[in-house]
């Protein structure tokens, strides 16, 4: 794909998402994308053949952004218990904000039609983020003051359940508002004290 095409699928996507949320999934059509868009119709359906196959390459296109935030977070502090914490951050911003609820009230609303979209944030989210985290659990348990007993993926999974638990889906409902700045570091704070606590042992 030559760098005009990547640019051109940007702007696509951007003006695929900027319908999302003011429409909603149901209402978001491929006309009315390529029109905001000012590409044509037969452009998007050559490039992605549906609506569905769209919105699951925004996610991975947003999947990426998020996998190098997590990576440069991962990698690039030395120590890693506030690597843990500044993962915890990243993830509440990339999981629990306006943009995340959007993208997963379409998953939501897409689950009767064909999957695909819940299938997409599995993928190039879930996965990813699992991966990145199992990557600094493994530096903790080298470090010599935290036991993972149980195997790194428990403590991974440990981690996510405490830090998202079910925030993602009362989002996706409406129950809960997005998080604002202040409220991402206070809930990344508490959580990665609250891990330390459990598995830390000197």
């Amino acid at each position: 794909m030559s760098e005009k095409q990547t640019e051109r699928r940007a702007q696509i996507e951007a003006a695929a998402f900027e319908l999302l949320e003011n429409v909603g999934y149901k209402k978001a059509s491929m006309l009315e994308i390529a029109k905001r868009a000012r590409a044509s119709n037969e452009t998007l359906y050559a490039w992605y053949g549906n609506k569905q196959a769209l919105f699951s390459s925004l996610i991975s296109s947003n999947a990426r952004i998020v996998e190098d935030s997590l990576q440069e977070a991962v990698s690039g502090n030395a120590n890693p218990d506030d690597a843990l914490f500044d993962l915890g951050k990243l993830l509440l911003e990339f999981t629990a904000t306006e943009k995340a609820i959007i993208i997963n009230r379409a998953a939501v609303a897409d689950v009767q039609e064909t999957g695909l979209l819940a299938a997409a944030v599995e993928k190039n989210a879930r996965q990813v983020m699992i991966g990145l985290i199992d990557a600094l659990m493994a530096k903790l348990a080298a470090s010599g003051r935290f036991r993972f007993d149980h195997g790194l993926r428990e403590a991974t999974e440990v981690f996510i359940g405490l830090l998202i638990g079910e925030l993602q889906m009362q989002q996706a409902l409406g129950a809960i508002p997005p998080l604002a700045s202040h409220e991402i570091d206070d809930r990344a704070k508490r959580i990665t004290d609250l891990f330390f606590r459990l598995y830390r042992f000197s």
